[in-house]
């Protein structure tokens, strides 16, 4: 057996051999250690909730050896409560049928390696609807044979505003069922809210307006956790960035999106602590401050 001297003493040169051995294969072990799989930014739903639109699941996760992941969609009743899985909606994307209307819409991602098995489920959609089908197109009106013209009359003049007096002037049109006759806005406005669980509330990480650009937003906050009390947007779409951050439980947000002569959107969300904001969708008649359920023809 070789030996070789170190100082005074002398050593096997095996055992040198081995304990070189060690030190190089120590660090490939240490590194190697299997990890469970987590989120690093809980499951989301993106799409909006309207029938035919495709919804797609979001997040971010990590784990070694790479976990496996399953997808389930879920459908959950408006006003909150257990929600269900969908048959066979088990991809990463989901197309929203005619089942789904007055649901909202969920889904539960679970990871698993040889570590653990972990799954989380989304915030909810709001309520989904049905996409209105577009009138008939009219027919063409013959031109008619031009009459001639009268000669035209003069306006009545208007009876003096007395000094003082603020003027107005009241849009002329006749006397209508307002309700059978209103047109609801085009396309109808779609609030969303997003975010995450925090101890005692939510943190939410957007609140966005989608609507007509001659739409009018105005959000409400009530309760003792508000950063603002109020919000005016003069035009959509558009984020409520005020209300982006945590809100405690029992806060209220209420969102009014209206436009003059149409059938407008009003959205409340009552914050809850370890569960999804509790949802009411409204609708605004024209003229009218309190909110109604929505027209169904």
């Amino acid at each position: 057996m070789h030996r070789f001297a170190i100082g005074r003493h002398s050593c096997p040169a095996f055992l040198v051999s081995l304990a070189a051995a060690a030190l190089l294969l120590w660090p490939t072990l240490a590194l190697g250690a299997d990890a469970p799989p987590a989120f690093t930014s809980p499951p989301a739903v993106q799409g909006d909730a309207v029938v035919g639109a495709t919804l797609t699941a979001v997040a971010v996760w990590t784990g070694d050896p790479a976990p496996t992941v399953k997808y389930q969609w879920r459908r959950c009743p408006a006003t909150g409560g257990s929600c269900g899985s969908i048959a066979d909606a088990t991809a990463a994307t989901y197309v929203v049928t005619t089942a789904d209307v007055g649901f909202r819409l969920g889904v539960k991602i679970t990871l698993k390696n040889n570590v653990d098995s972990i799954n989380l489920q989304s915030v909810t959609t709001a309520v989904v609807v049905a996409v209105a089908p577009p009138g008939p197109t009219p027919t063409p009106t013959p031109t008619p044979t031009p009459a001639p013209t009268p000669s035209p009359k003069p306006d009545p003049t208007p009876d003096p505003t007395p000094a003082g007096a603020s003027s107005f002037t009241e849009p002329v049109a006749p006397i209508v069922d307002i309700k059978a006759r209103a047109t609801m806005l085009r396309p109808f406005p779609i609030v969303r809210i997003r975010g995450y669980f925090k101890h005692g509330g939510v943190r939410v990480t957007l609140l966005s307006i989608n609507a007509p650009s001659s739409a009018r937003i105005a959000a409400r906050c009530v309760g003792s956790g508000c950063p603002v009390r109020s919000v005016r947007v003069a035009s959509a779409p558009a984020r409520l960035h005020a209300f982006e951050r945590f809100l405690p439980a029992g806060t209220v947000l209420q969102v009014r999106v209206t436009s003059a002569g149409r059938i407008g959107k009003y959205a409340s969300f009552v914050i809850r602590a370890h569960s999804a904001p509790l949802r009411n969708d409204l609708c605004l008649m024209p003229g009218k401050s309190k909110p109604s359920a929505c027209p169904t023809r």
